[in-house]
């Protein structure tokens, strides 16, 4: 499940047992088990919910959920509406246009022109994230966010907040040697196998191809080393090509989906991210949260985590496989040292969702003192939320 899912469910939990109410608008072009428990808590806790059944791209279904969602905010009159990705974001601060009054908050969770893409679709999401930038605040995750809706989008900074993304670390925490030798079992390989993980969608953000190219000659050389994949994406096919022409196939594990994710990073013995852009990933908050070493790209969002004195970090330049080989044979070799790793303290003392979504709910209570509101509830979604009073 991607980290927009995960934060927009976490939020959500964070709301109700802060004592908000949660509406959700969402979209289940692409399904799972969470996405739908979250729906049934929504409506457990006393919300609403609306499938708007979107995909992430422009396409001819959007104008039809515009106007469901119009409808639905009028209907439930939130005193905040919070909106999730750029897809969410432009339908949601679209009402701002057609006279829906309300207090509206939005989360890239990475911009689509931080791709580094030229071309007429990244033009265009750059002109829409400018033109409706002047509706709202903006919830930045790093400071490559911030810098690159400020120098290239042209946000102004009286519209910007920066609070990063938070990790659970009640349910990521690191595991002793005996538990990860288990688990490793349980994929049917040898207690002392060595496993390097990633996880994300199989997408162009993500360059999982870099990846393959990356860990091919580790793999061949050092046979206790596997790949554990988790994730899915229009690459998938691409991924197990390449995985046969290097004939690494059979040394990489690969998972589409995991319910709870805890177990994946309680099995791997470090995390590699060859991310083209972040927000802020969950993926490596959630390796902080259990002590693992990680292999990063040096991209906006991931250099955030280079500023925090992480004791085992290494870093390699996007869409360049030998010096991410470099960097995972330097991590092999610093695992003899045995040395004491601080990453799960990082977590818990920047990280926290106390910290972090506490910020977001005092954004939510200023923005409507400024009104003469007090805060009361909020409706909140993966597609696009919203707060309300209880």
């Amino acid at each position: 499940m991607d980290g927009v899912f995960r934060h927009v469910e976490a939020l959500s939990h964070f709301l109700w047992a802060k004592g908000f109410g949660v509406d959700l608008a969402y979209s289940d072009v692409r399904k799972s088990d969470r996405l739908f428990t979250l729906v049934e808590q929504v409506v457990a806790n006393g919300g609403q919910v609306l499938n708007l059944r979107v995909g992430n791209s422009p396409g001819p279904g959007d104008v039809r959920a515009f106007i469901s969602l119009v409808r639905f905010v009028r209907q439930r009159r939130p005193d905040v509406i919070h909106a999730h990705s750029s897809k969410a974001g432009g339908l949601a601060r679209g009402m701002a246009l057609v006279g829906v009054p309300g207090v509206y908050f939005y989360t890239p969770h990475a911009y689509y022109g931080m791709s580094g893409k030229s071309g007429a679709k990244t033009w265009f999401f750059n002109q829409v994230e400018r033109f409706l930038s002047r509706f709202g605040t903006s919830i930045n995750l790093s400071d490559g966010e911030v810098a690159f809706a400020r120098e290239q989008l042209g946000i102004a900074a009286t519209r910007q907040v920066l609070i990063p993304n938070p990790v659970d670390t009640n349910i990521f925490r690191p595991v002793d040697a005996a538990a990860r030798a288990r688990l490793k079992s349980e994929l049917g390989l040898p207690g002392d196998a060595i496993i390097l993980g990633s996880v994300g969608r199989l997408a162009f953000q993500k360059d999982p191809l870099t990846l393959y190219r990356a860990v091919a000659p580790v793999l061949q050389r050092d046979p206790r080393l596997h790949l554990y994949h988790l994730g899915q994406g229009e690459l998938s096919d691409a991924c197990r090509a390449l995985a046969a022409e290097l004939g690494i196939g059979h040394r990489i594990i690969r998972k589409d989906y995991l319910s709870n994710p805890s177990c994946f990073y309680q099995t791997i013995d470090a995390m590699i991210l060859t991310s083209r852009y972040e927000g802020l990933s969950f993926a490596v908050l959630e390796a902080l949260a259990c002590n693992l070493p990680v292999l990063l790209s040096d991209v906006p969002g991931n250099r955030d985590f280079f500023k925090l004195g992480l004791s085992h970090c290494w870093s390699a330049p996007m869409e360049q496989p030998l010096p991410f080989t470099k960097a995972i044979e330097t991590w092999l070799a610093d695992r003899k040292a045995a040395r004491p790793c601080n990453h799960r303290a990082v977590a818990e003392t920047k990280f926290s969702q106390e910290a972090c979504f506490g910020a977001i709910i005092h954004e939510f209570s200023a923005a409507l003192a400024v009104r003469g509101n007090p805060f009361g509830a909020v409706t909140a979604a993966p597609v696009a939320g919203a707060v309300s009073r209880p």
